[in-house]
């Protein structure tokens, strides 16, 4: 193993057993609206990463990037940036989006720029509505019945608000006749881990599954051990399927 590859495993090591950890704290913190607490926490392993990654050969993207990140949390910090939620939850994505680009450079030593520079574009966008156009909270879930199924469909890209997280608990609430459940991520780019906690809560009362999760929403999901209650699927037709053999069983 050479030297570059020895610093490179030993950098992803750090990362797995002692930043992403830390991170996902700070990301808790700014997801429950404790923003001072939040940034403190984040910017200690952030500020790590952006230094290393800017003397690893081939890592240097990642470096730039987060280094913008910092700069859009120091102004959160600071008061030049709103902290509404669209802010907040901007914050949140652009942060768990270091490290799926830390990810990409190692899997594949490149990157993809577009999604990178659109996340860029909205941190320059200060005190803009920045969370994406379609992430206004008005109909955060849709429902299909599907083989006696309840299928919830989150429709937005980013699901922290408190808003986002009644429409779903009022959902399951209601949901008497079935008691099986699919939440399809399909159309999402990130959640608070206080979603997963929610819908956890209904797992004794409600067989519950999920699909279509990105790294973004899988990393919090697993990282935090909600898989002992949420199952995961790889598709929507394998939960359907299992319903209908256990149903024929």
């Amino acid at each position: 193993m050479s030297e570059d590859e020895s610093l490179i495993e030993e950098f992803f090591s750090e990362v797995n057993d002692k930043y992403y950890p830390q991170v996902l704290e700070g990301i808790d913190l700014l997801d429950e609206q404790q923003i001072e607490e939040g940034i403190e926490i984040l910017s200690r392993p952030l500020h790590t990463i952006k230094g290393v990654t800017g003397f690893m050969s081939g890592f240097e993207p990642a470096s730039a990037f987060t280094h913008k990140v910092e700069s859009f949390l120091k102004k959160m910090q600071s008061g030049e940036v709103g902290r509404a939620l669209p802010q907040i939850a901007l914050a949140i994505e652009s942060v768990n989006s270091i490290f799926i680009l830390i990810e990409q450079l190692r899997n594949t030593g490149s990157y993809d720029t577009e999604f990178t520079s659109s996340i860029e574009q909205r941190l320059l966008g200060e005190d803009e509505v920045v969370a994406g156009p379609i992430d206004n909270g008005l109909k955060p879930i849709e429902i299909e019945s599907i083989d006696n199924c309840e299928i919830i469909i989150l429709s937005v890209n980013r699901l922290y608000f408190s808003e986002q997280r009644e429409a779903v608990k009022k959902v399951l609430q209601d949901i008497t006749n079935q008691n099986k459940v699919l939440f399809d991520f399909s159309n999402t780019l990130s959640v608070g881990s206080s979603l997963f906690e929610l819908i956890a809560s209904f797992s004794d009362n409600l067989e519950i599954g999920i699909t279509g999760m990105n790294g973004f929403c899988s990393s919090t999901f697993h990282s935090w051990g909600f898989s002992r209650y949420i199952a995961e699927y790889d598709s929507r037709e394998i939960f359907l399927s299992n319903n209908n053999s256990g149903a024929n069983g």
